[in-house]
């Protein structure tokens, strides 16, 4: 808990140029956070201010100490914050692999044979991280692959939670009342991956000598031009189509 409020703190330090001496040099002039920060850390405030606004240059084999601007400053801070973050999710994520091992594997020494000989008894915590549905002032390639990994997501949890149960209740014999095509987003996922969909023709298009985004674009839109989910527009731009996915439309910039 220390070590997040020390990273919170840091990003609370601000920094102005120290006028006092020639040349360029910063100031740290948040000091109430400042004062937290060093009592946290257990360490000397003018030892804090030298490890952030100064850094050590050797050059032929001498040793100079170099004053950082306020802008270099900041990024020392932010460093210093982000390695403090990066120790503190290190030491979790050590402690979760130690309790999720099998106890009866423990102080074995060769890890590799004990997590093999185990393997069969050992439990598993998956973690998914993945970028949510995106739909910002430009949206590139980029995009288009975060929002088509979560149309995938959506349509494993369709068929898990709802076209999985209707097959249930059909087959003991309970008649139910929902349209599943109502949220099914299976034409989503042809248009970009199907056998000329989105992805295909942008392949063929890289391969051309003088393939663009607006050739691209264009062959996009005349091939799904009955599409329910290519949006062409009169507004856009030669490289400019929609897409409208489960979450929404979006309109991608092919450049």
């Amino acid at each position: 808990m220390k070590a997040l409020c020390i990273v919170l703190l840091l990003g609370n330090l601000t920094f102005e140029l120290d006028q006092s001496v020639d040349g360029e040099g910063a100031l740290i002039v948040a000091d109430d956070a400042f004062e937290k920060v060093t009592t946290l850390m257990g360490i000397g405030q003018d030892e804090m201010k030298s490890a952030i606004t100064r850094k050590l240059v050797k050059a032929r084999g001498e040793e100079l100490v170099a004053r950082l601007t306020p802008a270099q400053s900041r990024d020392s801070c932010d460093a210093l914050a982000k390695e403090i973050y990066s120790q503190v999710v290190d030491v979790l994520v050590c402690k979760m692999n130690k309790r999720t091992y099998p106890a009866h594997s423990v102080g074995r020494v060769d890890q590799a044979e004990a997590v093999k000989a185990d393997e069969k008894n050992m439990g598993c915590i998956s973690l998914l991280d993945f970028f949510g549905f995106e739909t910002l002032e430009k949206n590139s390639f980029e995009q288009l692959c975060i929002n088509y990994a979560n149309e995938h997501l959506q349509n494993r949890y369709i068929i898990d939670n709802f076209q999985s149960v209707r097959d249930d209740y059909e087959f003991e014999g309970v008649e139910i009342e929902f349209d599943c095509s109502m949220i099914n987003n299976s034409e989503v996922l042809n248009l970009v991956e199907g056998r000329m969909g989105l992805i295909s023709i942008m392949n063929e298009e890289c391969v051309r000598p003088s393939g663009n985004s607006s050739s691209f674009v264009y062959k996009a839109k005349a091939i799904h031009k009955d599409s329910n989910h290519l949006v062409n527009e009169k507004l856009h731009r030669p490289w400019e189509f929609g897409v409208k996915h489960f979450a929404g439309l979006v309109t991608y910039d092919a450049t």
